[in-house]
Formats: C-alpha cells, sequence, structure tokens
C-alpha cells in the first residue's frame, strides 16, 4: 500500500489563492481511501460540498462525481473510499490524480496526488464513452504535429499542455510542514511561468532531425540512468515542461510508477517505460518518443511494479535539455 499526504487548496481564476486543510492517501491497486481536512472553508449559504475524483486526459480534468458532503461549517472531516468500479471504467483507476470539492457557488477546492497543476475549473464530468484507441490518437497526433511543423517530419515534436510549476513532498511522509495560505510549494515562482517558452532554449536536434530506431545499452558512450518522477520534469529545462501532459509520457508513468533520464555521453534522453511493440513503436513515435532502448538489470534498480520481467521491457525515449 502506498501512503501521501498532499496540501488542499482553494483555486481561483486557474490559480491555487489559499491552503485550506489537506488530505491523507491511502491508495492500493483495488481500492483507495481519501482522509479529507479542511478547516476555514466558508461556504456561506450552502454548506455543501460535491466531491470528485478525476484524472487528466488530453489536457482536459475529467471528473467523476462520489457523493456530497453536508453542513460544511466551516471545517470539514470525511473519509473516501473509492474502487476501480467507481471510476467509470476500471482502466481510469490507476489514471486518478487527486479529489475536487465543489461548491454550488462554483467555489472548488482540490488536491493533486503529484502537486503538478490542473485546470479544476474547466472539469467536465466523466460520460461513459468507448476508451479511445492509442493508435488512433498517435495517427491524429502526426497530423498536428505535421500541421505544427509546416507539413515536415522533422524536429521534436511539441506536446500539449505545461506544467506551471515545481512541486514538493515525499510519498508516505506523515507531516507537512507548516505553509502559510495561498504559498506554493517548490521553486518555481508563478512569475516564472508568464510568458511563452523561448524556443531558442531548446533547439532541435542537429539537421532537425530526430533519433531513429532501436537502441542498446553497452554503446560508445556509456548511459547514466536516474529514476525520477512525473513532478521532476519541472528541473529540465522550461520549453521541457509541457511533457508532463503529454498523452503517451502519461500512459507509460501510471503503468510503471517512474520515469527514466538517461545521460548518453553529452545527450540526455527522457525514458518512458514500456513493452516494445511496433505498434506501440509508430504510437511512441507520433508522440515524439522515437527511440527504445533496453538496460541490464544493473542501470537502474527497479521495484516489482516498475518494470516487467515477462515482456520486452524498456524505455521509450526523446532527447531533453536539462
Amino acid at each position: 500500500m502506498k501512503q501521501f499526504i498532499r496540501y488542499l487548496y482553494e483555486y481561483q481564476d486557474g490559480k491555487r489563492i489559499r491552503n485550506v486543510g489537506f488530505v491523507k492517501v491511502e491508495q492500493a491497486e483495488e481500492s483507495t481511501v481519501v482522509h479529507i481536512h479542511g478547516k476555514g472553508l466558508h461556504l456561506a449559504e450552502d454548506k455543501r460540498l460535491k466531491v470528485y475524483i478525476f484524472y487528466v486526459r488530453e489536457g482536459q480534468c475529467i471528473g467523476l462525481w462520489q457523493g456530497d458532503i453536508g453542513h460544511v461549517d466551516p471545517a470539514v472531516n470525511f473519509r473516501l473510499a473509492f474502487t476501480p468500479d467507481d471510476t467509470g471504467r476500471a482502466s481510469n483507476y490507476p489514471l486518478i490524480e487527486g479529489i475536487i470539492l465543489e461548491n454550488a457557488g462554483q467555489r472548488r477546492f482540490a488536491a493533486v496526488w503529484d502537486d503538478m497543476p490542473v485546470d479544476v475549473e474547466r472539469m467536465q464530468v466523466f460520460k461513459d464513452e468507448p476508451e479511445p484507441d492509442l493508435a488512433s490518437l498517435a495517427a491524429q497526433r502526426t497530423v498536428e504535429e505535421q500541421e505544427a511543423y509546416g507539413g515536415g517530419a522533422g524536429g521534436v515534436p511539441g506536446d500539449e499542455g505545461e506544467p506551471s510549476q515545481e512541486v514538493s513532498g515525499e510519498d508516505g511522509q506523515d507531516d507537512l510542514p507548516e505553509e502559510e495560505p495561498g504559498e506554493i510549494p517548490g521553486g518555481i515562482s508563478d512569475e516564472t511561468l508568464d510568458g511563452t517558452p523561448d524556443a531558442a532554449e531548446c533547439p532541435r536536434e542537429e539537421n532537425g532531425q530526430r533519433p531513429q530506431g532501436e537502441g542498446q545499452q553497452g554503446g560508445d558512450s556509456p548511459l547514466l540512468c536516474i529514476k525520477i518522477q512525473r513532478r521532476d520534469i519541472a528541473q529540465l529545462k522550461r520549453c521541457e515542461w509541457r511533457l508532463a501532459n503529454n498523452s503517451f509520457l502519461l500512459h507509460g508513468y501510471y503503468s510503471y510508477h517512474h520515469l527514466l533520464l538517461i545521460q548518453e555521453g553529452e545527450k540526455c534522453w527522457l525514458g518512458v517505460p514500456g513493452i516494445y511493440h511496433p505498434r506501440e513503436a509508430q504510437a511512441a513515435e507520433a508522440f515524439g518518443f522515437p527511440r527504445f532502448i533496453r538496460l541490464d538489470g544493473e542501470a537502474v534498480e527497479l521495484e516489482e511494479e516498475e518494470t516487467n520481467s515477462e515482456e520486452d521491457f524498456g524505455y521509450w525515449c526523446r532527447p531533453v535539455r536539462r
């Protein structure tokens, strides 16, 4: 079982405006329990809160209603339990990223498991639709990238969404340090994020081409591998932050619970764990991860849930700037 604590914030105009409490999460493969503790919510006339769990799809926050909390005045202490049966379809369960509390007056409070920014105010309520096919998404993505780069196939493709800050906090932590209302943990402020990433900060690969094909450990340059979490993308160059919401990256991250930074000589690669298959290779390249690297058991230490010993396991990679 995985246990961690996250802050509970009030959101307004797409920003965290104050800290109103915390949640303690007990996460297992078949069930999750969230203990919600908040105070000073000041809900005025309507004292009820609708409770949603949510995941992010293509940059859009999708909420799944779990019930209501009645008469919040002014504090809330509530225990929420959910299983894969409560997530619309079972495949959504590992994608759940946090909770949203919504008041009839449209005030919203949220806690996010990895502390990455989420546009909770534009949440859409889940509708049971056919599950999207990864190959179809990849084909659509290829068209979008070709349009973005003038119809060419070269260059490192862009990805949807841009994380707005670096985050802090470790899993399994029982107590969080005190935090002033409205303060954002981490070293990147909102002012840092104003504007658009400078294209010169992350130039394309030589000759505008992406590296192709598979890779093996043990080439001319030794590989230095560092296991990271999705929130650690904020430590890369600013123009790489948008990768935190890349659909292919999210698929691999929630399947194997980690990412990899691979230093190969002067080049740095961001690796998404996965299984090699020709069809998966097409999807990976369309989403910007054209190279597949296999590593031996000594390159990086992995837990049982972070790998697959029965399949052709490795990492789909793209070059990034640190």
